[in-house]
Formats: C-alpha cells, structure tokens, sequence
C-alpha cells in the first residue's frame, strides 16, 4: 500500500498523522480502471474506510467481493470478504460485519490458509473489541497470535498489541 499509519492502542483504529498523503493516494487510486486492477480497489476501499468515507468504501469493499467471486479466486474472496467486514464494522454493522468474518475463516480454513485464518481471526477480534465484547475478543486474538507465531507472521506485533489491549479491558 505504501502508507503507514499507527494504530491507537485505545482504539485499535488506524491513526493517520498527516491527512495529505493519505487523500493523494486515493486520488491517484481513483483515477485508475479498478476493474482491470483488483488489488488497486482492495486498496482504494481500505483507504476511502481510514479516511472515514464509509458508504465508498462499502460500495467499493462489495465491487472487491463481486469481482473476486466472479473470478472464482477463493483467496481473494477472503480478502474481499474480511475487507467488506472491516468496512461494515466500522459503520457500526456488527451482525453483518460478524457474519462477513465467520464467513472469510470458514473459507480459509477450507483453504487450508494459516495466514488467512489467523486474519479473519484478528478482524473477528477487533470488532468485538468494538463492541466492548472483550472476552470474545480476546480469544480471537489469542487464536491470531498462537497461527501467527507458528507461521512467523509479520503480524504479530499488531495482533500482540490487540490481544494486550483487549486483555487490559477484563
């Protein structure tokens, strides 16, 4: 993606520091064919969701879904799936949200995709998180963190983070 941005340990929530790259990059991202260009859109959905534009960032989340499913690429249908997830809890959607992240492990299970299992797991705890369910949350972490740490995922310093956060909250 290019852009980093911390994460608020209260939150979980991407912080972004300096709004001018961060609006740069979706204008560069818009004027693209996003059809020709799936991660492009992935990408652009995520953004527009940072930034706060929440109904482009679902329209654009279900354009990911729809395309991943048409070409049958069942791990970008994961991806597609934890993204739209991502956007609809942050609408505050929990049930369709919830739903979207059971759905992309059941997959990634079925794929037999430790990375990918140990993700809808960490997206399955973040909205938990959100929804002041800290117990739930923190179990789904614990399960992102035991994958994590098997397969040396450089994600485990966020998932660490998470687990902690919601482990500060019982």
């Amino acid at each position: 993606m290019g852009l980093d941005f911390r994460t608020d340990p209260e939150t979980l929530r991407e912080i972004v520091d300096d709004p001018a790259p961060l609006a740069a990059r979706i204008a560069t991202l818009s004027a693209l064919d996003m059809d020709e260009l799936p991660d492009a859109r992935s990408e652009y959905a995520n953004l527009l969701r940072i930034a706060g534009r929440l109904d482009e960032a679902a329209l654009e989340a279900e354009l990911t879904l729809a395309a991943a499913d048409l070409a049958g690429d069942l791990r970008r249908m994961v991806r597609a799936t934890l993204l739209l997830g991502h956007v609809r809890q942050w609408r505050g959607e929990w049930d369709q949200a919830d739903t979207m992240f059971h759905r992309a492990e059941k997959l990634a299970l079925y794929l037999k995709d430790d990375r990918l299992v140990a993700a809808a797991a960490h997206h399955s705890g973040r909205s938990f998180y959100d929804q002041g369910k800290h117990v739930e949350a923190a179990l789904r972490f614990r399960l992102a963190l035991e994958i994590d740490q098997r397969i040396g995922s450089p994600k485990l310093p966020a998932v660490w983070e998470a687990f902690e956060a919601a482990m500060g909250k019982l």
